[in-house]
């Protein structure tokens, strides 16, 4: 295993792998290979890094010095496999994969984070993205850490059942925040209100959630225990009956934790 690396290989094509490559050949890293079940997005992919594309996972064993697996959570261990022989360092990206994934092969392998949401094409300012980093022995999580220190000064060590709990804290504070948005206009859809009237409400909430603790600044129905006004909600949403059981579950949430 080298002490520093130059050539990056590049398993997945999805946001993950494109956000990271971008960025590590920002930083003065070449993106060597790039490998993807769909191959046509990796050839897209491979043109637009100036990378050569794969035909089989394992060719990214070739010409590189770390390779990063961004794909799917269920894909990782099959793709680990396939790179077993490789002697320089594989890490994957996910939160709730552990390390125990590489058991059966890789001999310099380890986690490499990031705890945001990425989208293809928007932009992400990855300096100011939490790293979260863990490896098998400490030669590799030293040259992990100087690898991410290049994209951003926020990096941790965490092992894999710290990680797992990020990634479900990551669930409920982005992907669910984001359900509930898409589901407050879907409502306003129903009564023919324009969606941006809930823009000042939602910025509101996120810049208190920035400034102090969430539980302490808590408001509504149910943190008041009104049951007359979560019963009216409730029979205004009896012709939308999977959003009126999860007002219910998280009503009731919200009403338990303030007893």
């Amino acid at each position: 295993m080298q002490q520093s690396i130059s050539k990056i290989a590049v398993a997945g094509s999805g946001n993950v792998a494109w956000h990271l490559s971008e960025g590590l050949m920002q930083c003065g890293y070449q993106i060597s290979s790039v490998w993807s079940r769909n191959q046509e997005h990796a050839k897209a992919f491979a043109e637009e890094l100036g990378a050569k594309c794969c035909n089989q996972a394992g060719e990214l064993c070739i010409d590189s010095d770390v390779i990063v697996i961004a794909v799917s959570d269920a894909a990782i261990a099959e793709i680990a496999q396939q790179l077993s022989g490789f002697e320089g360092i594989v890490v994957h990206t996910a939160g709730s994969v552990g390390m125990d994934v590489f058991d059966d092969g890789s001999k310099h392998c380890g986690v490499v984070y990031p705890l945001q949401t990425f989208s293809k094409g928007i932009t992400v300012k990855l300096s100011e993205v939490p790293f979260f980093v863990e490896a098998n022995t400490e030669e590799v999580l030293s040259v992990l850490n100087e690898m991410v220190s290049k994209l951003s000064a926020k990096i941790y060590v965490a092992d894999s059942q710290q990680r797992m709990l990020l990634h479900v804290a990551a669930v409920f504070a982005g992907n669910y925040s984001n359900l509930m948005y898409g589901i407050g206009n879907k409502i306003l859809d129903t009564a023919a209100v324009p969606h941006d009237v809930l823009y000042p409400l939602i910025a509101e909430t996120a810049r208190k959630a920035l400034s102090s603790d969430p539980l302490n600044t808590q408001t509504g129905p149910a943190r008041r225990n009104d049951r007359q006004t979560l019963e009216t909600h409730l029979e205004a949403l009896a012709g939308m009956p999977a959003f009126a059981m999860l007002y219910d579950v998280l009503a009731r949430t919200i009403t338990e934790t303030y007893k």
